[in-house]
């Protein structure tokens, strides 16, 4: 359909031919091919105007046409907030610009004194390493001036001094006592007890400082002892943190495989409700149609009832007419023998009428109990279409519903197998840190053992050196003795090879360490360094050389 050129046919009637037209062109019934295919009559067509063509498009795309508009509506404002979210971002005299100034003041702020802290923290740790170095090297140097070997050789010094003095005292009380043979014996004891006196305060005061030396170092192993329990306290709380963490993750697992067992089972539960349900109102709706079915049945036999009624009232009826009719003909019959023959004619008249009427009257009964039948099964037929429409309508609803409930499973499946596959890799990050942090922790073990072997290494070059250096330190003040004329064997006594204190022989392989070996009873007396007869003679018995002897001291005779 639509408007046509020249000449055109508009609301079924024709325009006159124009001059142009009759100058040798077509006639509107002989339309070019062009335009129309063949075998369409025009006259048949019927050609709108362009407004009311207009107005029926209109009509048919009213919904698209609004969705369209409602759609444009809403982007149009989304890209108006957009823009003004855009403009109003970068302002500052609105209260968001202001809060957003605020908070990076505030963040600024807290940068810098953060900043701040961490200096004062750095600082704080270069004062407490120089504090500590300054005592390490002050204990350093009070550990190795009171060592018992140094003392020990101070000591021999000092007797060895106490020795040469006493000596040398003797020598001049010899002296004294030959050129003053006459002086009061009572004066040169009292003078001998004075010097005893002085002796022994010395001694003592030599005694007590070796007491606060010997306390001074069992404080400091205290120090130590107390350091290394704190340092297996510490582990030992680590390794519980691990197994507190291990056991939380483990019950966070168990937690989330019960939570997702029992979801399951909460849809499987609502699946077979909704199961139920759908079976419910199935034999609801089957037996509400059987009701339906029912009631039109009972309508439709009461119908025909009422029907069959009417109609035996109605023959009934006809009957009482015809007998009436009989009586009045009879009667008529019986009166048109009184009567003349002019009566015979209008009582026929008066019969045709009212059998005319009676007829009319049973066609119209009959006309509207047709009537009624046709419309019972016209109803009838619409409610069963009705109901066959409302069972496709519902039936589709419930497609529907069980597609859209199947599109919710799978997206929620799918949003479960990303749950699960986060949590898989999430468990497995925490398993790499964990064996991360356990190899980490490995190699720090061994390196502290590396450390500590390294570090008993480098203790015993330090012993050697300090050994060396306490032979040379030795060998000269005993050279120096020696040269003053004064008793050695206090200083080589005290200046024997190793360093312990002990009486043992020399355990080279330990930096050369002399350990104290001591009786096994409750007295603890150290044992003594020489050797008898009687002990080379009890080594040779439980130790022997020779296989033979021992074979002969067990019986063995082959």
């Amino acid at each position: 359909m639509g408007t046509m050129s020249a000449t055109e046919v508009q609301y079924g009637r024709r325009k006159g031919l124009s001059r142009a037209c009759s100058a040798g062109r077509p006639l509107e019934n002989e339309q070019p091919a062009s335009l129309f295919p063949k075998g369409i009559d025009v006259r048949q067509m019927t050609l709108l105007p362009k407004a009311e063509w207009e107005r029926i498009q209109n009509n048919l795309n009213t919904l698209d046409k609004e969705a369209n508009r409602i759609c444009a509506e809403k982007r149009e404002k989304e890209a108006l907030h957009q823009r003004s979210k855009e403009v109003v971002k970068h302002w500052t005299n609105t209260i968001a610009g202001q809060r957003q100034l605020r908070l990076k003041a505030k963040q600024e702020r807290e940068e810098k004194e953060e900043e701040e802290k961490k200096q004062i923290d750095l600082d704080e740790v270069e004062y407490q390493a120089e504090k500590r170095r300054q005592a390490i090297e002050i204990a350093k140097t009070k550990l190795y001036c009171q060592n018992d070997k140094v003392k020990t050789f101070h000591g021999a010094l000092v007797l060895t001094e106490a020795i040469k003095e006493r000596r040398a005292q003797i020598e001049l009380r010899k002296k004294i006592e030959a050129s003053r043979k006459k002086q009061d014996d009572d004066q040169l004891k009292r003078k001998f007890e004075e010097d005893t006196i002085k002796d022994q305060q010395k001694a003592c005061q030599r005694l007590m400082e070796r007491k606060q030396n010997a306390d001074d170092v069992l404080q400091q192993i205290k120090e130590h002892q107390h350091e290394l329990e704190l340092l297996k306290e510490q582990d030992r709380k680590e390794g519980a943190e691990i197994q507190r963490l291990t056991r939380l993750h483990e019950l966070e697992m168990r937690k989330f495989h019960e939570m997702n067992q029992k979801g399951k089972e909460e849809n499987m539960k609502n699946y077979l409700s909704y199961l139920e349900d759908r079976n419910f109102l199935k034999a609801l709706e089957k037996q509400n149609q059987e009701a339906e079915d029912e009631k039109i049945r009972l309508f439709i036999l009461a119908k025909k009832k009422m029907a069959q009624l009417k109609l035996n009232k109605e023959i009934e009826m006809e009957r009482d007419m015809q007998n009436n009719r009989d009586n009045i003909g009879a009667l008529l019959s019986a009166q048109m023998k009184e009567k003349l023959d002019t009566e015979d004619t209008s009582i026929a008249n008066a019969i045709a009428l009212l059998e005319e009427k009676a007829q009319r009257e049973f066609r119209e009964k009959e006309e509207k109990l047709k009537a009624d039948l046709k419309s019972i099964a016209d109803h009838r037929i619409a409610m069963i279409k009705k109901k066959e429409d409302e069972a496709k309508e519902e039936k589709i609803k419930g497609l529907q519903t069980l597609y859209a409930m199947k599109q919710a499973e799978q997206v929620f499946m799918f949003h479960e197998q990303e749950k699960v596959k986060r949590q898989e890799e999430e468990s497995k990050k925490t398993q790499q840190v964990h064996i991360k942090q356990m190899a980490e922790r490995r190699c720090k073990s061994i390196e502290e053992k590396n450390a500590a072997l390294k570090y008993e290494r480098e203790n015993e070059e330090v012993h050697a050196l300090e050994e060396e250096k306490f032979q040379e330190y030795a060998k000269h003040v005993i050279d120096a003795v020696i040269d003053s004329g004064g008793d050695p064997s206090p200083l080589v006594k005290a200046a024997h090879a190793g360093y312990g204190g002990g009486r043992g022989p020399v355990y080279a392989e330990r930096g050369g360490i002399r350990p104290s070996y001591k009786v096994k009873d409750s007295s603890g007396v150290e044992l003594p360094t020489y050797q008898c007869s009687t002990t080379q003679q009890i080594k040779e018995i439980y130790d022997p050389c020779d296989i033979n002897q021992s074979r002969k001291k067990l019986g063995f005779t082959w």
